[in-house]
């Protein structure tokens, strides 16, 4: 018998059987179009439709299934870059402003789940830096001094201290971040965008923008029209704007554990439960879940700079679970159950890249933005930006501003190469 096949759709499986996702299939016209259903994409739609503007927003797949959902939740300022490496880069007033417009990301996530009762796996947990050498810790003083400066909530542990509060003798300090939390990325856009659709925002998935040509963008099925575009993608950004050689992706591996018992949790945290990663340069990270799972990631010098996800990619997984072990060696006995990776879009200097298009100044770009709560403010500040002319950030993440490779160099090393040797002169500079 001749059957008639469909090729199987680019997707999560698990993550598509409960909801019913609506494609674009007729032109229309309306205020703003965004591109893009990550953090930043609906946190834009959110502010824009609050300002009651009539809001489309257009996902390739579905929302929260990008870097967002693919994340370990980590909701706090310090992503890539902390408050003293802001310092360093431009000076104490401006590490201010960009360390309080960050914060202003985990208030209006924290704020949307308290205030609709979103159900996405939020855990109460301070963020953690520990140091994984002596070597590393004048910086971490140097980080909670500035950070006491500016009257930001956090505290110091020396290597005396730190142990009563990860559990493990392979760390020789740390600082905390007050104020964060975690969450499951993916449930959190899941949430929001519900949250949107009821306000009255169109929200269409499996809708790839193909083209953006002035106030026009164009899908597989219509056309929309735009007074204002605003671009949330990252590592699609090449296809669709002037900006793309500024962006490219780092590659992160994430496993999760079976389900701990309290005891298991106290080895690892004698005290406080915490978000902790630590000063490799590629580094490691972990934290709590809800249901009791260790989320553990990080990467290796061979896979973050690959063009494609490294699905099933054991010689991370092996990596990853050997640091646990040999850290708390104590729990030897724990096993992990999942594993899965993500692109996660960066700049050359590592800061987002965000700013209006040089020929369309109605269209904006946010992107590159490593971590959840600067995703969430640059969704905000695009809609301040063309609807109240605010300009104050441009500067520090403006995608013309002087990178170390550009042009040339850039297309003889290649962008991976490119990349490569701008983030690691970039953080060995901080």
């Amino acid at each position: 018998m001749n059957h008639s096949l469909k090729a199987p759709k680019d997707q999560i499986y698990w993550s598509v059987q409960s909801q019913k996702l609506i494609q674009c299939v007729a032109d229309m016209q309306i205020d703003v179009a965004i591109v893009g259903g990550g953090m930043a994409g609906l946190s834009a739609a959110q502010a824009f439709a609050d300002r009651g503007k009539k809001v489309a927003l257009f996902e390739k797949t579905q929302c929260g299934a990008g870097a967002t959902g693919k994340s370990a939740g980590f909701i706090t300022p310090n992503a890539e870059l902390s408050f003293t490496d802001f310092i360093k880069r431009h000076d104490y007033a401006s590490a201010v402003s960009i360390w309080d417009m960050i914060g202003r990301g985990v208030q209006s996530i924290e704020h949307n789940i308290r205030t609709y009762n979103f159900d996405c796996g939020y855990v109460d947990q301070n963020g953690l830096l520990i140091a994984t050498s002596k070597k590393d810790m004048p910086t971490i003083r140097l980080e909670y001094e500035n950070l006491a400066k500016a009257g930001y909530r956090a505290e110091l542990y020396e290597q005396q201290q730190i142990r009563s509060i990860v559990n493990s003798n392979r760390y020789f300090g740390g600082v905390s971040y007050e104020g964060s939390f975690g969450v499951n990325g993916y449930e959190y856009c899941q949430a929001l965008k519900k949250h949107l659709v009821a306000q009255g925002v169109f929200i269409f998935e499996q809708t790839e923008v193909t083209s953006i040509d002035d106030h026009v963008l164009t899908t597989p099925y219509a056309k929309i029209t735009a007074e204002q575009i605003v671009v949330c993608v990252d590592h699609f950004l090449p296809e669709l704007s002037v900006v793309g050689d500024q962006v490219y992706h780092v590659q992160s591996f994430i496993v999760a554990s079976e389900p701990l018992t309290d005891r298991q949790i106290e080895l690892i945290y004698p005290d406080k439960k915490m978000m902790a990663w630590d000063t490799h340069l590629i580094y490691n990270y972990f934290r709590l879940t809800t249901d009791r799972r260790l989320v553990l990631g990080g990467g290796d010098l061979f896979s973050t700079y690959w063009n494609s996800e490294l699905d099933g990619y054991g010689r991370i997984t092996r990596k990853l679970t050997n640091y646990f072990y040999d850290a708390f060696p104590q729990l030897a006995s724990v096993q992990f159950e999942y594993q899965w990776s993500g692109l996660i879009g960066i700049s050359k200097d590592i800061a987002p890249i965000a700013g209006p298009d040089v020929k369309y100044p109605h269209i904006y770009y946010a992107s590159g933005a490593t971590g959840l709560p600067i995703a969430a403010a640059l969704g905000h500040y695009s809609m301040e930006h063309l609807l109240d002319g605010r300009r104050d950030m441009d500067r520090y993440f403006s995608p013309e501003r002087h990178f170390m490779i550009n042009g040339l160099a850039q297309k003889i090393l290649t962008k991976k190469l490119t990349f490569a040797m701008s983030n690691a002169w970039t953080s060995s500079s901080f």
